[in-house]
């Protein structure tokens, strides 16, 4: 885990695009800019706070001259040994649900708070002690528990995810297998329950029916392949199981409208 104070001048603001496999949480102290997560462009400003996942695609722009902002940074090998819970970064729903919102607009109560948790931080991580990891979870908890609270306020979403194995299970699978495995029946089958099950739990947790999240989580996969690789649209379609690559583009435009090759066209002039 890493929570440090960064500005403008340091290295780690390139201007081209990367990719790393951590989680993390950007809290805009000052300034403004932008951000692009998979080819998403997000404004922010003081009080923003962006929410990063594992092999997104990301790039700054227009960074204002007095940016700042706290950065916590962990991976998920850690969190789970930490938190001693293999589930734990799957019950935060800010990174896990892009497709609402990769930020949350703090009130300067909310952000003074965060800001004294991560001074705490980073006093401790600076001197440790015997008992740190203790005072060290114990405010992690802290800021993520009061965090996902902001977030699904903020954003009206159910509060039930926390809690529900099976939920976070399947998002924890679909991380993982999305490449190879893209049936109803394959997710039903790896957590031992029928599909009618699997999709009455994943419309009250999530919203949505088993089937959709599935495809969405597929297509960004997808897009990230076609926009951020070399590979030809038939090396994608075979490495992400498709069992021809007519089937592929089918699928594609489908639930975009227009082809894989039109697509890696428009968006990557």
């Amino acid at each position: 885990m890493d929570c440090s104070l960064y500005s403008k001048s340091k290295d780690s603001f390139q201007k081209d695009p990367f990719i790393v496999d951590f989680y993390g949480i950007c809290i805009v102290i000052n300034g403004k800019g932008s951000i692009s997560l998979d080819k998403n462009i997000i404004p922010f400003s003081k009080g923003s706070l962006i929410f990063f996942q594992p092999n997104q695609v990301r790039q700054w722009h227009n960074l204002s001259e007095n940016f700042s902002g706290y950065f916590l940074v962990f991976e998920n090998e850690f969190i789970e040994t930490f938190f001693q819970d293999s589930f734990f970064i799957y019950r935060f729903q800010f990174f896990h649900n892009a497709a609402v919102s990769c930020t949350l607009e703090c009130k300067n109560n909310f952000l003074s708070f965060l800001i004294d948790l991560c001074k705490t931080v980073n006093n401790e991580l600076a001197k440790l002690q015997e008992d740190s990891h203790h005072l060290l979870r114990s405010i992690l908890y802290n800021i993520l528990i009061r965090i996902n609270r902001e977030y699904i306020k903020q954003y009206g979403l159910p509060t039930n995810l926390f809690q529900n194995n099976i939920g976070l299970q399947l998002k924890k699978m679909l991380e993982v297998k999305i490449r190879k495995y893209q049936r109803v029946e394959d997710y039903a089958d790896f957590l031992k329950i029928s599909r009618a099950h699997l999709n009455k739990i994943s419309k009250k947790v999530f919203g949505l029916s088993i089937s959709v999240i599935i495809k969405e989580r597929l297509l960004t996969e997808i897009k990230r392949e076609i926009l951020f690789t070399n590979k030809s649209i038939k090396e994608i379609s075979y490495e992400l199981n498709f069992s021809d690559i007519s089937n592929f583009i089918r699928f594609f435009k489908k639930y975009t409208g227009i082809k894989p090759g039109e697509y890696r066209l428009k968006y990557t002039k």
